[in-house]
């Protein structure tokens, strides 16, 4: 999950059945892990599912406006993010107890571990978004928007290539091919050229810009680890489930650090029912983690994280024109950046249309 401070950044899910997303109904997305190490055939783009990412990842740039506005209110952003992922635990932790398949998929990933259908570093990919809006909350203010931003999505698409390479994700092995190195590129130029056109705020800090580099890097594995859980479990939201507590775990331990060994004061955010807007950010994300966990299997990590930066971007602009803040103005420099992303994607998914998946080790 992830949330930002203006910095903007399945089909059918439904978090209250017990059925949340069946096999059934995924289909081929969401496979066995033995079908998905071995698959050798040819590798299409689904168009739907490129766009039901995109629809995904415009709503999700939701949450960076609900997050901002709570971290702007409460001065602290890390706090912010605890809100948001402690609301989306708790919604979770209802789902887990009232619908028993998503019980019994948490519960297995113990026995899968031991089995060894899954590593144990395979299910802490949610540590990547707590990371991230810590970096909103250290970096930003620093180096500002523009450079954070762009910082995180040159991790993110140089990450995306070697996570598809050795195949972490659940779409198998995929070629680094130069159609898709230039996808990436064209993807960072994109974001910088829209970014750019809004934020010229701070300065430069090698330190903080690599903290961010790497810290997108870290996102891109969070999509592949995320993919594969789901696999292994068959049910998506047990992989959310994970996000969320790790996550969650993570912010814990660093504000108990800033408190005890820092002395920072940290604020308390107010009720859910005063401002019930400011605590949507969690059920906004469990959305997002769903999805991608579902989509990266299909999409692969570099197309999935281009889509997901073309729609956050995208939905970000539709933000700003129907529900502006003061000092965000959509300009023309602003809508060339997204579609320049846009391009980019069209591009990877190119790729991917010519490419064979080449098999993975079983």
């Amino acid at each position: 999950m992830t949330s930002e401070n203006d910095a903007t950044e399945p089909n059918g899910v439904n978090a209250t059945s017990d059925s949340i997303v069946s096999n059934e109904e995924l289909g081929d997305v969401v496979a066995s892990p033995q079908a998905s190490s071995k698959q050798t055939a040819s590798h299409r783009v689904n168009p739907l599912h490129v766009l039901f990412g995109f629809l995904i990842a415009c709503f999700n740039s939701t949450q960076a406006r609900v997050n901002g506005q709570l971290g702007h209110l409460l001065g602290n952003g890390i706090v912010a993010a605890l809100v948001s992922f402690t609301s989306g635990l708790v919604i979770l932790i209802a789902i887990v107890i009232f619908s028993k398949r998503v019980r019994q998929a948490l519960f297995s990933v113990p026995s899968l571990i031991r089995s060894g259908e899954l590593k144990w570093w395979q299910i802490i990919g949610g540590c990547a978004g707590a990371f991230y809006v810590i970096g909103q909350g250290t970096v930003v203010p620093v180096v500002g928007v523009a450079i954070f931003v762009i910082a995180t999505v040159a991790g993110q698409s140089v990450s995306s290539l070697l996570v598809d390479k050795v195949g972490l994700g659940p779409a198998g092995p995929k070629a680094i091919t130069s159609l898709r190195v230039a996808a990436s590129a064209v993807a960072v130029g994109g974001v910088a050229v829209s970014v750019m056109g809004r934020d010229h705020t701070g300065h430069f800090s090698l330190p903080l810009v690599m903290y961010a580099f790497v810290v997108g890097a870290f996102t891109s594995a969070q999509h592949a680890l995320n993919g594969r859980v789901a696999v292994a479990t068959k049910q998506p939201m047990a992989t959310t489930v994970l996000n969320f507590t790790m996550g969650t775990s993570t912010l814990c331990v660093v504000l108990l650090l800033m408190h005890f060994v820092g002395g920072q004061h940290l604020p308390m955010p107010p009720a859910p029912w005063e401002r019930p807007l400011l605590w949507t950010g969690g059920s906004i994300g469990i959305c997002f983690i769903v999805s991608a966990a579902v989509l990266v299997r299909s999409l692969g990590v570099l197309v999935f994280s281009l889509v997901s930066v073309v729609g956050q971007l995208s939905g970000a602009v539709l933000l700003d024109v129907f529900f502006p803040t003061p000092g965000n103005r959509v300009t023309a420099q602003v809508v060339l950046g997204v579609a320049i992303t846009g391009v980019a994607i069209a591009m990877a998914a190119s790729s991917g249309l010519r490419g064979k998946l080449k098999p993975a080790e079983s």
